[in-house]
C-alpha cells in the first residue's frame, strides 16, 4: 500500500549502542501525529534519519513514492520536508523577519547576476520574500517584533519564530521537536490552537515530539511512544493513556492519575 510518508524498520546504531529499532511509521496527509518517550528514547534520532540529517543503519523512508533515505538534508528539505529544533537554531543577531527571509531565499528565482547588480527581477523577488514573511510572522503572531533581534526575543517567541522559518520553506510534512518546551500554561494552550490553524491553512501533515502530555494530548489523533528505541505502544490518545506499558515506562502512575 502507497503512503504519502512512510519510514520502514528504521535503525540507527551509534557504535556498540542502538539508540532506535525497527522504528516504522506511516502518514497520509493532513495527520497530526505525536512521537513520545522518556529522554534517550530514540526520537530527536528519528527526526533526523527522516530528515538526512544522519544516515540510519538501514531501514528506508518513502515519501511520496520515492525513497529518499540517503538524500542529503538539502535534498529533503527542497522536497517538501521542514523541521525545528529541540534545541533552538536562529540568527540570533539578526531580525525576526531577517530570519524568515533569510528560509525563503532557497526558492529564489532570480538568477546571480540579477542579484549582483540589483535588477529589477531581484528587487521583486525580494519584495515578495519580506511580504510573504511578514505575513508568516503575522501568523505567528510576532508581526510586532519584526524588527527585533531574534535573540533578545523571550523564548516562547523564539520557538513561534522558528516555526515561521520552517513554514518559510513551503513544507507538506513539519517535523516539530518540542515545540512547546519552555513555554508557560498559556502560551501552551495558544499553540494547540496555533498548529491546528497552520495544519488546516497550509495542508500539513505534521509529526511532533514534545514531553508536555497535556499539549500532546489535546492536540494528537495518533501517538506513537518510543522506550530505549523500541516502540511499545501507537494508538489515539485515551488508548495511550490507558496503555500499561506507557504508563510505566513515561507517563508514570501519578501523571497519568
Amino acid at each position: 500500500m502507497s503512503h504519502f510518508f512512510r519510514a520502514e524498520q528504521l535503525v540507527m546504531r551509534f557504535g556498540g549502542l542502538t539508540a532506535v529499532n525497527d522504528f516504522s511509521i506511516s502518514m497520509e496527509p493532513g495527520e497530526l501525529v505525536g512521537l513520545i518517550g522518556p529522554n534517550g528514547a530514540g526520537k530527536t534520532t528519528v527526526f533526523n534519519m527522516i530528515t538526512g540529517a544522519i544516515s540510519a543503519t538501514s531501514g528506508r523512508v518513502v515519501w511520496l513514492g520515492e525513497e529518499i533515505t540517503q538524500f542529503p538534508l538539502h535534498v529533503i528539505a527542497s522536497r517538501g520536508i521542514a523541521r525545528t529544533f529541540q534545541n533552538i537554531r536562529l540568527f540570533t543577531d539578526l531580525t525576526a523577519l531577517d530570519n524568515v527571509m533569510v528560509s525563503f531565499h532557497h526558492k529564489l528565482r532570480a538568477n546571480f547576476w540579477d542579484a549582483m547588480f540589483g535588477l529589477p527581477a531581484y528587487r521583486r523577488e525580494e519584495r515578495r520574500i519580506k511580504e510573504e514573511s511578514l505575513e508568516l510572522l503575522q501568523e505567528m503572531g510576532l508581526a510586532h517584533m519584526a524588527m527585533e533581534k531574534a535573540g533578545a526575543l523571550p523564548y516562547g517567541k523564539q520557538r513561534r519564530l522558528e516555526i515561521a522559518r520552517a513554514l518559510a520553506t513551503k513544507p507538506r510534512l513539519l517535523l516539530l521537536d518540542e515545540p512547546a518546551a519552555g513555554m508557560n500554561p498559556q502560551e501552551t494552550l495558544e499553540l494547540v490552537g496555533l498548529v491546528r490553524e497552520l495544519r488546516d491553512k497550509y495542508a500539513l501533515t505534521i509529526l511532533l515530539i514534545e514531553h508536555d502530555m497535556k499539549f500532546v494530548m489535546r492536540l494528537c489523533e495518533r501517538i506513537k511512544v518510543l522506550d530505549y528505541g523500541y516502540t511499545i505502544a501507537e494508538g489515539t490518545p485515551a488508548e495511550i493513556q490507558n496503555n500499561p506499558e506507557v504508563i510505566k515506562a513515561y507517563l508514570g502512575s501519578q501523571t497519568h492519575a
